[in-house]
Formats: C-alpha cells, sequence, structure tokens
C-alpha cells in the first residue's frame, strides 16, 4: 500500500511563517521536480510522523494529496527532511515530483533472509548496509530488496556487486562495498577478519583469509621457529 501525505499550499515564507505554520501543527515544504513549478506546501504533522514511524524514513514513492490545489495529486520522493534535534522536531521537507518517463534516484531498504552457513558454525552476521540508492523508472522502483545470506561462510562477504539483479535497476553504491559479513566469534580474531575485508581488494580476500587461518590461538601470530631471529629495526633493536 503506497503512503499517502496530505498537505495544503501556504503563500507566506520566512521564519516568522515557519514558526506560525508549525504552532498550528504543520510542517513547511516545497515540492519541485523537472517540467514543473515548484509549490510551497505545509505538510500535516500528525499524518507525516506517523508515516515516518511506520515507513522507517520513507523511503520509495510516496502520493502527495494538496488540498484546494487544481493539480491536487503528485507521485513524489521524500528528499530532505530538516531536523532541529534539540528541539525534536521538523523544520522543513522537500519533496521531488515523479514523472513516469524519467528515471529517478532513490534510497531502497534491504531485506536479509535466510541463516549464514557461517553463523550455524558457530560465527556472527554482520550488517554493513541497510538500504542502497538504485536508479530507475518509477515503475521499476521496488519497495524492498531481499538478499539470501544463506551461503556465507566463515570469513566470508556479500559486496554491493553480489546483490540481487533486477531488472531495470542499477545500484549507485560501489561495487566493492561489503553489505554483510560472517566473522568468528573470538573478539580478536573478528576484528582482525573485519580489518581484513575492508582493506584487502576483492581479488585478495582469499588469500587474507587464508593468512588469519595460520595465525595462532586468539589471532596471534605463531612464534618464529627455533633458531630463527626475529626482524630488526636499523638499530639492530627489535621494530
Amino acid at each position: 500500500m503506497q503512503t499517502e501525505l496530505i498537505a495544503v499550499t501556504r503563500t507566506e515564507k520566512g521564519k516568522e511563517a515557519a514558526k506560525k505554520l508549525r504552532r498550528s501543527g504543520l510542517i513547511p515544504a516545497v515540492l519541485y521536480g523537472h517540467r514543473f513549478e515548484p509549490l510551497h506546501i505545509a505538510l500535516q504533522e500528525r499524518t507525516f510522523l506517523a508515516a515516518l514511524r511506520r515507513e522507517r524514513g520513507l523511503h520509495g514513492l510516496v502520493k502527495l494529496r494538496v488540498e484546494g490545489a487544481e493539480d491536487g495529486e503528485h507521485t513524489v520522493l521524500v528528499k530532505e527532511v530538516q531536523r532541529d534535534f534539540l528541539k525534536d522536531h521538523i523544520l522543513h521537507v522537500d519533496l521531488q515530483k515523479v514523472h513516469d518517463d524519467e528515471e529517478i534516484q532513490a534510497t531502497v531498504s534491504l531485506h536479509f533472509t535466510g541463516e549464514a552457513v557461517g553463523v550455524k558454525a558457530g560465527g556472527i552476521l554482520n550488517h554493513y548496509l541497510y538500504e542502497v540508492r538504485v536508479q530507475c523508472l518509477p515503475k521499476d522502483l521496488p519497495e524492498s530488496i531481499e538478499v539470501d545470506v544463506s551461503h556465507l561462510n566463515l570469513k566470508e562477504s556479500l559486496r554491493v556487486a553480489d546483490l540481487p539483479r533486477l531488472e531495470g535497476i542499477k545500484y549507485l553504491n560501489k561495487p566493492e562495498e561489503i553489505v554483510a559479513a560472517v566473522t568468528p566469534k573470538r573478539v580478536r580474531e573478528a576484528a582482525r577478519v573485519v580489518r581484513t575485508l575492508f582493506e584487502a581488494e576483492p581479488e585478495e580476500e582469499s588469500a587474507a583469509a587464508e593468512s588469519v587461518e595460520g595465525a595462532g590461538p586468539e589471532g596471534e601470530a605463531s612464534a618464529p621457529a627455533e633458531g630463527e631471529e626475529e626482524a630488526t629495526g636499523p638499530s639492530g633493536e627489535e621494530g
């Protein structure tokens, strides 16, 4: 079910006008877009806050109904919500009008499914992205993207490049950005694996993982073999 926001047109602008609107339970907003003259409106605060809580950020397409306007119904994206965190209220909202024949850029939530193999083996599934940026036509914009993590084993990661290929959808995040990874429960080794995942290039991950496996207990490097000397710095002191 598509979210609906209710608004009225406004003519007064400025700080004092905005304060007056907020006192009456309205939020100053502007509706803009390509081939569209910007329209200054005020949103019903009660319905907007309810939608924010229900949709966890109002991602995706939203139906806007402007009461009393000749062209009163629009499909929009919520582009920006300005907040006053000290006083805990919303200052202003920017809405972008969407045209059916024009591609849009939007944020889409990720919905994770399945239990990772590595979790069953005693690891922990860490999430690094809960949403991604996409570009597509409005008709192709999904409400969420389902991501199956059941194949992930210990020390394996899933990147943006591994996300499902959806018709008409282009991912705007960097392909190598990590979405989720399974790390060991031991704190020191888990930290080392995470550091390896983020610092190594994708093709270097297998080699990095092997080096972790060769580490001693608790992720520490093994001691030098008998007869071997530890590395020293230029002055002969240990490096």
